[in-house]
């Protein structure tokens, strides 16, 4: 039964890279239906591509308060205990995260050639001279069961918990587990060393140079490195009197597509807008929008050639990140890999090892890093400390200057872990209580308005959609259909809340006590509420 079973996990089903966006852009969304009439005809043709004249991203900043602890210093050291007054123990940075959109067509094209590089990609870290499928975890469909056809595939959850429990088992009496975290990393690529990585992975073509990539990649790569772009205020403030939209009917057919006034970029999704502008337009004004491709400005006013970094947000970008990084994981997995263990998840690395050995790591981290142009700060990288009690019970404690701290937990991809048991992370499960706690404020100021309909009573049941045990079910919505008065399936689900993924993780995760941090929910939001 096992042969025929891996046969077919192997013969899994991949995921589609075809997928319509309806975001606001140049020139209208393509229809799903004109897929094999000319979309993919024409994406999958290396010709055309070669030829392809890319459009500009859409650029939007987005900005979010990151709390962070604060440390006391101690002889000039940081001390491993908080300060003790409540507000000045937490500081909360806005932290921006630059995110670039492409247009339709153009994020298809990418898509596609991500999903060939994919595929290329899983087959080098699979060869025996890289090794590395058990050690990239992010931008990877890792089947959670590989006997299991078209089964779930691995998440944070499992990785966390993959991580965990090779802790629980390491044999050593004494170690160390070290995580790193890359500075700046998509905004970071090095042009150069991501186009011999590409090579590498896609292999050389017949009648090309060493080192050359066939001209449809090529041409992927260059609008994906030296990219233009244009500030979504810009274009907004420019086709706001306008913007293409489309209305949805009762029946849920759509209304004729025309050009309406929208007052804010916020109404876009409201006035359901299809594009900013059509490319006819866009071509008139392209010179006083357009942001320059070859250089590019840095937080201190600099102004440098655009040799490194790629656009997040991309259909591609993840693979590249991937692939950047190649040589890089090969380096240091081959130097743990008999004696502990290295995982990387985006920018996110963790290394198991023996103390003795902590030193020649992180020197080997900081030197292959290096090698690749990118940095790892060292006051983001944190040492945890493992050891067995008297009663032989594995305990953790972090680093700091002036010693260990042994009351302190691992930190891994949003959860936390002392030795024997894993949690949610304090600083999420924080955020969730400091949303939960904000919504209800906002609630009451305007159910205490003059004109609010309800007469000073709260709307209660969004507030315990968001944030209850009754809004963390999963379930696919059903829709109102005039034509045969019935409801029906629609292509919408409800994907829950920040409960449902606490509950996931407590069923997932072997050893934990999460569900003993979530337990009085309830009746803290209804004594928000009360109160």
């Amino acid at each position: 039964m096992g042969l025929p079973c891996l046969f077919f996990s192997i013969m899994k089903k991949k995921k589609d890279w075809f997928k319509i966006k309806r975001y606001p852009h140049i020139g209208l969304p393509l229809d799903v239906r004109d897929r094999y009439k000319w979309i993919e005809p024409y994406i999958t043709n290396p010709e055309k591509i070669a030829k392809h004249r890319f459009l500009p991203f859409i650029h939007k900043s987005l900005t979010f308060r990151k709390f962070r602890k604060v440390y006391c210093e101690k002889d000039g050291k940081l001390d491993p205990n908080y300060i003790k007054e409540r507000k000045a123990s937490r500081k909360a940075d806005k932290k921006g995260r630059e995110l670039f959109y492409a247009s339709h067509l153009d994020t298809l094209i990418f898509s596609y050639y991500a999903y060939i590089l994919t595929d290329a990609y899983e087959k080098k870290i699979k060869e025996p001279i890289y090794d590395l499928s058990e050690v990239v975890n992010a931008y990877r469909s890792i089947p959670v069961n590989p006997l299991i056809i078209d089964g779930p595939n691995k998440c944070n959850i499992d990785f966390a918990n993959d991580a965990f429990e090779f802790i629980r088992s390491y044999e050593e009496e004494e170690f160390v587990v070290i995580a790193f975290d890359i500075s700046s990393f998509f905004d970071n690529l090095n042009h150069r060393l991501l186009r011999e990585r590409w090579v590498q992975v896609w292999g050389n073509v017949d009648g090309l140079k060493n080192g050359e990539l066939p001209s449809d990649h090529f041409n992927v790569f260059k609008n994906i490195t030296r990219f233009s772009y244009i500030d979504i205020v810009d274009i907004f403030e420019e086709f706001k009197d306008r913007i293409i939209t489309r209305k949805t009917r009762k029946d849920g057919s759509f209304g004729p597509v025309k050009e309406k006034p929208v007052k804010k970029i916020k109404y876009l999704r409201n006035q359901n807008a299809l594009a900013f502008c059509n490319l006819k337009d866009f071509l008139k004004v392209k010179g006083k929008l357009l942001q320059p491709s070859k250089t590019k400005k840095l937080k201190d006013g600099r102004v440098v050639p655009r040799n490194f970094g790629i656009p997040q947000g991309s259909p591609i970008s993840s693979v590249l990140a991937n692939i950047y990084l190649l040589n890089f994981d090969k380096a240091i997995n081959e130097f743990v890999r008999s004696n502990g263990l290295y995982r990387r998840y985006s920018d996110d690395i963790i290394v198991v090892c023996p103390k003795s050995m902590k030193s020649d790591l992180e020197n080997l981290v900081y030197s292959e890093i290096k090698k690749v142009c990118l940095k790892i700060q060292p006051k983001k990288t944190q040492v945890f400390h493992f050891k067995r009690d008297e009663s032989n019970q594995l305990i953790c404690g972090q680093e700091f200057e002036n010693g260990i701290n042994w009351n302190k937990n691992l930190l891994y991809l949003g959860f936390e872990f002392d030795g024997q048991y894993s949690f949610l992370k304090s600083a999420s499960l924080s955020g969730y209580y400091r949303k939960m706690k904000k919504n209800v404020k906002r609630a009451k100021h305007f159910a205490s308005k003059r004109y609010s309909k309800t007469k000073g009573e709260l709307f209660k049941r969004r507030i315990f959609k968001k944030f209850s045990y009754k809004g963390a079910k999963r379930f696919r919505k059903w829709v109102w259909n005039d034509k045969i008065s019935k409801f029906e399936k629609s292509d919408y689900y409800n994907y829950g809340n920040f409960l449902t993924y606490a509950k996931k993780a407590a069923e997932n995760m072997n050893n934990n006590k999460i569900r003993g941090q979530i337990k009085r929910h309830w009746n803290i939001l209804n004594d928000l509420i009360k109160n």
